[in-house]
């Protein structure tokens, strides 16, 4: 079979691609070597938002983008997407209270629509938002942005993409491509496929990839690869609101409420050089956000209370002229190459927020290889709902197995749900021991699987 298009990689920006290609008509395939949004797209933030840092490094034209871009992700993603509201402490001069205020006046005003309440000027003594902290006096700044289950969004993004007739594989690494009559032969270790363009989607993979596949050209940018690791620790203060905090070093850490009973704190940034699938928490990243969270929260923490922590790495489009990570833009770059007539068309860059547009820019681009396309759709089209209560049985893993490409336990401990932060090691290997027996039932009878 000739796909017109294979996406390679199953993150965010991949799965995006394909539902937004498959919606047009396009006979689509993705190939993923893991699992779908095994890498960096599930160690996010867990944020839609507009960026309100960038602001400071003149990114007026992306956090515009990502402010639009959070308004459709809560018309079209209502069951994983929801409002949060955000308190900043005014402690230090790092930033002088004049800054922040502008910054949020911007922030409020950058899009023509906002369905969010507009940031607001608020006394800690007075606000709940002021109870949880170690110094319950002066001045904060309230304002809103979202939340996401950023691994769930991955999913229904892929359910609609095989709706629309993709085919979606995960646990097949591509392990060459060559460039035959205007089109790609593509091997993995199971089986040869054939496509008439490749979307190189493999994230902070993307140049490895070529490299890998000499496809580098002259122009071929490098990306900088940037750690971001998080902490999740039991609740620190009650209450559905969030904090971001200024820190001494011009960074900021959030804290947010995750999954009822705890905290999520994070993130840090630094510099990384090895395969991002082995990203892991350092010592000092966790003396870091503890020591944000000590400086400021009444109650505190240390390392033992740290319940689960996470890493990921962002692949940050470099033009080599900034050596500041937190300068280096998080927008993205699409590269179309020719190898002897076979395209393939690279992706450089990008953040969770604006997968969406990135997706939509990426298939327009193919609009003159494959006229018979249908515009642009997916600004208006709901992802999927799933009417599905979560339940520690077989029939939820049976789901996640022939439904949700899981094939793994942590796909569904970490992934599909955040089971892992609340079941003791002794139930966690029980359910291992259950999904292990109902994969092994499904590869018996592997074409009933769900591609």
């Amino acid at each position: 079979m000739m796909y017109d298009l294979c996406v390679i990689g199953g993150g965010i920006n991949g799965v995006g691609v394909a539902r937004d290609a498959a919606g047009r008509g396009l006979k689509v395939l993705l190939l993923e070597k893991g699992d779908l949004g095994g890498c960096t797209s599930s160690n996010s933030s867990k944020m839609i938002h507009g960026g309100l840092r960038y602001l400071e490094f003149y990114e007026f034209g992306l956090v515009r983008k990502s402010l639009g871009e959070r308004e459709t992700m809560m018309r079209i993603a209502p069951q994983i997407v929801s409002p949060l509201r955000f308190c900043i402490p005014h402690r230090n001069a790092v930033r002088p209270a004049w800054m922040v205020r502008a910054g949020l006046f911007i922030y409020d005003h950058l899009t023509r629509m906002n369905l969010l309440p507009k940031s607001e000027i608020i006394n800690l003594s007075r606000h709940p938002f002021g109870q949880a902290l170690k110094v319950k006096s002066g001045i904060g700044f309230a304002y809103s942005d979202c939340r996401v289950d950023d691994a769930r969004l991955v999913i229904l993004n892929a359910m609609d993409a095989k709706f629309h007739g993709a085919h979606i594989r995960v646990q097949i690494p591509v392990t060459g491509m060559t460039a035959v009559d205007g089109h790609w032969d593509i091997e993995t270790p199971k089986e040869k496929f054939k496509a008439k363009m490749v979307i190189n989607a493999t994230g902070p993979y993307a140049h490895q990839f070529l490299e890998a596949n000499g496809l580098v050209q002259r122009e071929t940018p490098h990306l900088r690869l940037v750690q971001g690791s998080h902490i999740v620790v039991p609740k620190l203060y009650d209450g559905d609101h969030s904090y971001m905090i200024q820190c001494l070093d011009k960074r900021v850490v959030f804290i947010w409420p995750f999954e009822n009973d705890f905290t999520l704190i994070g993130t840090t940034e630094t510099a990384y050089n090895g395969d991002p699938k082995d990203a892991c928490i350092t010592q000092a990243e966790i003396d870091y956000l503890c020591g944000v969270v000590n400086s400021e929260f009444e109650k505190q923490i240390t390392k033992d209370n740290i319940i689960w922590s996470y890493s990921g790495v962002r692949p940050l489009f470099d033009n080599g002229e900034e050596k500041d990570a937190r300068k280096v833009t998080r927008d993205y770059k699409l590269l179309l190459d020719d190898h002897n007539g076979a395209k393939i068309l690279n992706i450089f860059g990008g953040k969770l927020t604006t997968y969406r547009p990135l997706a939509e820019e990426v298939v327009d681009m193919l609009n003159s290889h494959f006229p018979q396309m249908t515009g642009a759709w997916t600004a208006d089209k709901e992802l999927p709902i799933i009417d599905f209560k979560f339940e520690f049985n077989d029939k939820t893993l049976h789901h996640f197995i022939s439904r949700e490409w899981a094939r793994s336990i942590d796909d569904v401990l970490w992934r599909r749900t955040k089971w892992g932060v609340h079941l003791s090691p002794e139930n966690q290997n029980i359910l291992k021991q259950n999904f292990d027996r109902l994969l092994a039932e499904e590869l018996e009878n592997e074409e009933d699987f769900i591609y």
